[in-house]
Formats: C-alpha cells, sequence, structure tokens
C-alpha cells in the first residue's frame, strides 16, 4: 500500500513539475516547491530525475521510429533494383 501512494505522490509532484517546463518556467522544481511545500529536496530531484529520464526516453523512441521508417523506407524503394 505505501508503495502505491509513494507513486501517486511523485506522479503529481512529476505532473507539475512536466506543466512548469511546458509552460517555460523553468526546470520545474520551484513550481513543484511552491505547490507542495515541505517536500524534501531529495524528493523533488528524484522526481525531477524522473521526469527528465521519461523525456530522454520518449525523444530517442522518436528517434528510433524514424530511423526505422527511413531504413523500411529505403528497404523496399531496394526491392525494385536488381542486387549487384
Amino acid at each position: 500500500m505505501k508503495s502505491n501512494t509513494r507513486k501517486q505522490v511523485e506522479a503529481e509532484i512529476i505532473r507539475t513539475m512536466a506543466e512548469a517546463q511546458d509552460a517555460g518556467l523553468g526546470d520545474g522544481i520551484e513550481a513543484a516547491r511552491r505547490a507542495f511545500p515541505g517536500v524534501p529536496d531529495v524528493v523533488l530531484y528524484e522526481c525531477w530525475t524522473n521526469l527528465d529520464t521519461q523525456r530522454t526516453e520518449a525523444w530517442w523512441q522518436t528517434i528510433e521510429r524514424t530511423i526505422d521508417v527511413e531504413v523500411i523506407r529505403s528497404a523496399l524503394q531496394a526491392t525494385g533494383q536488381t542486387p549487384t
């Protein structure tokens, strides 16, 4: 039960940070401090790290999909050619 509560609290802090970042208000830590006074810095930085990791993973997935599309497109175009 504790683990689920902790994850829910972290998710809310991360959501607040993400909204602040998306609005161009910095890294979101200050927004989370204002929204949730008293949260220890270590928790805020852990949430910030998790958000950064999520966004980095999303970026990599976009890059990988783009590369996959280009590789597939090239392969399909090459099928009409005679191998040399």
